[in-house]
C-alpha cells in the first residue's frame, strides 16, 4: 500500500491538508469560544445558521470510519455493507422525529441538562451518563487516530512513520477543538463536508460512467470481482449464516441506528441550535446531506468490488482502510482522483477527531467534574464549564493519542463495534425514557447506563472479536461463548428492560410525577 500515490501527488495532499488545517486553525480563533469560558459548552449568540449547523451536524455522523471502514465492507461483502449505511439512516430520521427538539427545548449545555428537568437525574445519574459518554468517545476518537496515521504513513511510503503522525494529528486536533469551542468547530465540519461531499460524488459519477450508466451491469461486474457471485447481492457474507447470521443482521441494522439516535458529538451540536423549532430544521438539512453521502458511498463500495475486488480479497481486512485510494487509482492512472480521495479522508478523520474530541472534554468537564459543583477559580457551579472542558478535551486527546499508538495493529472493526454497541445500548435508552416515559427514574438511568455497558463489553470480550479467530484481538487464545459479533439485537433490549425494571422496583418512583411538573414548568418558562 505504499505506492498509492507518486512523490508529486504526495506533496499536493500534505499541501492541501496543511492549508486545511491552518485555515482551521484560524477560522477557530476567530469564529470558536471567546474570552467567556461556557462560550466553549454553548455559543450565546449561536451565529450559525440552520443549513451550516444542518451540514455540521451531518459532518459528525461521518467518520473517518464511514468512509474507509464501510466502503471498504461494501466493496467486499456488498450486502451486509449497505445494510449498515441503512441503520446510519433510520438513526438519522429517529433522531429528527423523536430526539431532537425535545432535547434542544429542555438541554442547555449537555444531554444531562435534560434528565434534570425530567426529574430523573441528580449528580450520580450526570456523573453516570459523563463517564459513560466518555467510553463512547474513547474508542471511536482512537479509531480515527489510527485510521488517519496508517493512511499518513502508507501516502509518505514510511509505515515507520505511523506512531509519529498519530501523535502529531491527534495534538493538532486537539488544538483545534480546545480553541474553537462548538461554533468553532461546526466552521471545520461545514470546510470538511464542502471538500469531502463533493469528492465523493464525483468517485460515484465516475464509477456509474465506466459502467455505462446501468446499475445492473454495475452490481453484476462487482459480484464477479469480488469472487463471490450471487453471494455478493445475498445477506451473510459478513454477519455469517443461520442463527448467527440473523442475529447479527438484525443487531447490525438496530444498534446502528440506535448508536446514530445517540452519538455524543451530534447530541452536542443538536444542543447548540438556535431554538427547537430550528433543530428540526437543522435535522433536515441534515438528512438531505447524508442521504446523498451514502447513496456516493455505496456506488463507490460497489465500484470498488467491480474494479479492485481481486485486490482488497488479496490483501485481506486490513486493506479496507485503502478502498477508496484503491479505487481512486483505478478509475484515474493520472492520479488527480486517488490525490482528491486521499484529502478525503484526511479532512474527515482530522474533523472527526476534534468533534470527538470536544464532545468527550465537555462530557469531562461539565458533567464529571462539574457535577459536584466544583469550577475552576472556586466559582459558582457552572461558572468554570468552559475552562474545565477545555482542560478536560486537551487530556482527553492526549490520552487517546497514546492508546491510539498502543492499539494501532488491533483490529478497528472491534474498536468501532464497541462504541456502537455502548452507545446504542445504554444512552439511546435512557434518552428515549426521559423524553417520553412520565415514570422513569434515576434509579433507571443508573441501571441502564451501568447494566448495558457491562452487558455490552462482556457481548463483545465473550464473541470471536476477542479470541479464537486469527483476527481477534487475543488469536492464541479461546474463550469465546458465542459466535454472535454484533450484540445490537441483544444489547439494546436489555438496555431497555434494565431502564424499565430499574424504575419500576425504585421506591422513590412517586418522584417522577414531581419530575413532570418540573418538565411542565420548565417548558412554560422555555415557551416565555
Amino acid at each position: 500500500m505504499t505506492t498509492l500515490l507518486d512523490a508529486s501527488s504526495r506533496s499536493l495532499v500534505f499541501a492541501v491538508v496543511s492549508v486545511f488545517v491552518v485555515i482551521c486553525l484560524m477560522l477557530c480563533v476567530v469564529t470558536g469560544a471567546d474570552e467567556d469560558d461556557r462560550a466553549l459548552v454553548r455559543s450565546d449568540s449561536r451565529r450559525l445558521r440552520s443549513w451550516q449547523q444542518g451540514i455540521a451536524m451531518g459532518g459528525d455522523t461521518t467518520t473517518v470510519a464511514t468512509v474507509t471502514v464501510l466502503v471498504g465492507m461494501v466493496a467486499t461483502f456488498g450486502f451486509d455493507g449497505l445494510g449498515v449505511m441503512l441503520g446510519s439512516l433510520i438513526g438519522v430520521m429517529l433522531l429528527l422525529v423523536l430526539i431532537i427538539e425535545p432535547l434542544r427545548r429542555h438541554a442547555s449545555l449537555t444531554a444531562a441538562d435534560m434528565l434534570d428537568a425530567r426529574g430523573t437525574g441528580g449528580p450520580a445519574v450526570r456523573v453516570s451518563w459523563g463517564v459513560v459518554t466518555l467510553l463512547v468517545c474513547f474508542p471511536l476518537l482512537v479509531v480515527q487516530l489510527v485510521v488517519v496515521g496508517n493512511v499518513a504513513a502508507a501516502l509518505i511510503g514510511q509505515p515507520g512513520a505511523r506512531t509519529g503522525c498519530i501523535v502529531v494529528i491527534g495534538c493538532v486536533m486537539t488544538a483545534l477543538a480546545v480553541s474553537g469551542g462548538i461554533r468553532g468547530t461546526g466552521v471545520v465540519m461545514i470546510a470538511k463536508s464542502a471538500v469531502t461531499l463533493p469528492v465523493l460524488v464525483v468517485a460515484a459519477v465516475l464509477v456509474l460512467h465506466r459502467f455505462g450508466g446501468d446499475p445492473g451491469r454495475l452490481l453484476d461486474a462487482a459480484a464477479h470481482g469480488t469472487g463471490m457471485g450471487e453471494a455478493y447481492l445475498r445477506p451473510g457474507g459478513y454477519t455469517g449464516e443461520g442463527w448467527v447470521g440473523a442475529v447479527n443482521r438484525v443487531g447490525q441494522t438496530f444498534g446502528m441506528s440506535m448508536a446514530t439516535l445517540a452519538m455524543p458529538a451530534v447530541l452536542m451540536r443538536a444542543i447548540s441550535t438556535k431554538s427547537p423549532r430550528g433543530a428540526r430544521t437543522v435535522g433536515r438539512w441534515m438528512l438531505g446531506e447524508l442521504t446523498l453521502l451514502y447513496g456516493a458511498l455505496a456506488v463507490v463500495g460497489v465500484g470498488a468490488a467491480a474494479l479492485v475486488g481481486a485486490a482488497l480479497r488479496d490483501a485481506g481486512p486490513a486493506a479496507q482502510v485503502f478502498t477508496p485510494l484503491l479505487l481512486g487509482r483505478a478509475l484515474d492512472s493520472g492520479g488527480v482522483l486517488v490525490t482528491a480521495l486521499a484529502c478525503v479522508l484526511f479532512l474527515t478523520a482530522l474533523a472527526a477527531v476534534v468533534d470527538v474530541t470536544l464532545a468527550a472534554g465537555i462530557a469531562l468537564g461539565r458533567d464529571v467534574l462539574g457535577a459536584s459543583g466544583r469550577t475552576a477559580g472556586g466559582g459558582p457551579p457552572g461558572a468554570g464549564d468552559g475552562a474545565a472542558s477545555r482542560w478536560s478535551a486537551a487530556a482527553t486527546g492526549a490520552v487517546a493519542a497514546v492508546v491510539a499508538v498502543a492499539v494501532a495493529d488491533w483490529n478497528l472493526v472491534v474498536v468501532s463495534t464497541l462504541w456502537l454497541a455502548v452507545c446504542g445500548a445504554a444512552l439511546a435508552p435512557v434518552l428515549l425514557y426521559a423524553l417520553y416515559w412520565p415514570g422513569f427514574t434515576a434509579r433507571g438511568a443508573l441501571w441502564c447506563l451501568w447494566g448495558a455497558t457491562v452487558l455490552s463489553v462482556a457481548a463483545l470480550a465473550l464473541s470471536p472479536y476477542a479470541s479464537g479467530t486469527p483476527d481477534s484481538i487475543f488469536p492464541e487464545y479461546d474463550f469465546r461463548v458465542w459466535d454472535v459479533t454484533i450484540p445490537g439485537l441483544v444489547t439494546v433490549p436489555a438496555g431497555f428492560l434494565l431502564g424499565w425494571l430499574g424504575s419500576v422496583t425504585d421506591p422513590r418512583r412517586a418522584g417522577g410525577r414531581n419530575g413532570s411538573a418540573h418538565l411542565a414548568s420548565t417548558s412554560a418558562s422555555a415557551q416565555a
